[in-house]
């Protein structure tokens, strides 16, 4: 793709990651540019990451979804490997497709002859991927730049979306919260041994202390663990 014309669909992009107000709807016009500026692209997908795992939140083509899903479903694929190693990779399923059989059994039944993912960053993470099929493959070095330029939007529109910090935000307080929870349970276990009390008497004892001592329970929680450790 001449520079020219790739310049001219990242000004396009760019006026459309300011105007959509949905994250959807972002994914889903940077999707249909990549058929129409990355060589090769007959169809893509996007999958952005929800509590560590990729799934596609937008697709140009139900042949598209169909494969994301056979990766999901087998829990391997160009697409989680690019995910999980941050990494793009480019897969000639003729060449290589015992790398992931059932993926290229899928992809020749659907008439897809290569796949390029490539991971979506922001800051240390990857937020996304996106992937690209093509019924004549494989993709080059050029689809491979540019995809990756691609991919940097996709990156841009998930960051600035609202819908994701917040999905982001419940995912981390429910894992604080799991945290937490966990460390007033080794608490009540320590009491119930040290104070030979049953789970529900360790409780009262953990909430008596927390009145007395002004603070919350998960704070006592962490004292109790920490004078047992100071005491082994």
């Amino acid at each position: 793709m001449a520079s020219r014309e790739l310049i001219s669909t990242l000004e396009e992009l760019a006026g459309v990651l300011q105007s959509e107000r949905t994250l959807g709807t972002a994914l889903a016009r940077i999707a249909e540019a990549c058929t129409v500026s990355v060589p090769g692209c007959d169809a893509a997908s996007i999958a952005i990451s929800i509590e560590g795992r990729p799934s596609t939140a937008a697709m140009t083509a139900r042949v598209a979804l169909e494969l994301d899903l056979v990766q999901y479903d087998t829990d391997d694929g160009p697409c989680l490997r690019s995910f999980r190693t941050m990494s793009t990779l480019r897969v000639d399923l003729v060449e290589q497709g015992d790398q992931f059989p059932h993926l290229a059994r899928a992809a020749r039944h659907a008439g897809i002859n290569a796949i390029l993912s490539v991971p979506a960053t922001w800051g240390p993470e990857v937020v996304g991927t996106l992937n690209l099929y093509s019924r004549n493959g494989p993709f080059d070095e050029t689809a491979a730049t540019v995809g990756s330029v691609l991919a940097s939007q996709v990156a841009i529109a998930i960051s600035r979306s609202p819908e994701f910090v917040a999905v982001r935000s419940v995912a981390e307080l429910a894992q604080r919260d799991a945290y937490d929870q966990a460390e007033v349970n080794v608490a009540t276990g320590l009491l119930m041994i040290n104070e030979a009390c049953t789970a529900e008497q360790a409780e009262g004892l953990m909430r008596e202390a927390a009145t007395h001592d002004q603070q919350t329970i998960l704070q006592i929680a962490r004292r109790i663990i920490e004078q047992h450790r100071s005491s082994r």
